[in-house]
């Protein structure tokens, strides 16, 4: 069992399910009870190969509110996972753009002719709001992928797209709600689908195809279903 901070063995209990196979790593990457893989394969494969650099963290720290209606909201914190939080949702991310067959290859250095993938996490944030018969859980989502195009004169790559892909999480206000760790998964997965969709349609990895941008439905941020 990987080394986990005494404090949080409680936490990660309750996300996950008891069975003798349970895996207790806090890791969106490896651990399936946090996220399983969205079954996403292109119908029509692009010709290009992609480097998916480093995730950078974009996250701005914003005053969230810490009550609603006069009753405490508590908030996930980056201490619980196993790992950096760029660092797993990036294996993830580069592990899904694999396995959807949208590039020829998924490499660590790129070649001249490769496109350039920067993810950034823009949004990773869960959270539990009290109330008078219980509470809800929520997650928020969003990652923001700037694809570069094959070298040109000088090295120099033109940018053919920049989009947002994000999703939001809750559930209704019940006496035990869904722990807001695993809505994180949930809210990664949608996340991952969309940008998935997205670059499937813009047609980036596709070289004897226009890109024509993304479909704006599959890239702009959810609507909350709380």
């Amino acid at each position: 069992m990987a080394k986990l901070p005494l404090r949080l063995l409680p936490v990660l209990l309750s996300v996950l399910p008891a069975c003798n196979s349970t895996n207790y790593t806090a890791d969106l990457a490896t651990n399936e009870a946090l996220y399983v893989d969205v079954p996403y394969t292109t119908k029509v494969a692009g010709d290009r190969a992609a480097c998916v650099t480093p995730m950078a963290d974009g996250r701005v720290a914003t005053n969230q509110p810490n009550n609603e209606r006069g009753f405490p909201v508590t908030y996930t914190t980056d201490d619980f996972w196993e790992r950096p939080v760029t660092a797993m949702v990036g294996d993830v991310l580069t592990r899904q753009l694999a396995d959807s067959e949208l590039f020829t290859d998924v490499c660590e250095q790129p070649a001249p002719d490769a496109l350039v993938i920067k993810p950034t996490l823009v949004s990773f944030l869960g959270g539990s709001a009290e109330a008078i018969s219980g509470r809800c859980s929520f997650a928020e989502v969003a990652i923001r992928l700037q694809v570069y195009g094959p070298a040109g004169n000088g090295g120099r790559r033109e940018c053919l797209l920049d989009q947002t892909y994000a999703n939001k999480q809750s559930t209704l206000t019940e006496l035990n709600p869904a722990s807001p760790y695993k809505l994180i998964g949930r809210a990664l997965q949608q996340t991952i689908s969309r940008a998935l969709h997205g670059l499937d349609g813009s047609n980036v990895a596709r070289s004897t195809v226009p890109t024509g941008g993304d479909t704006p439905a599959l890239g702009v941020p959810a609507t909350p279903n709380r």
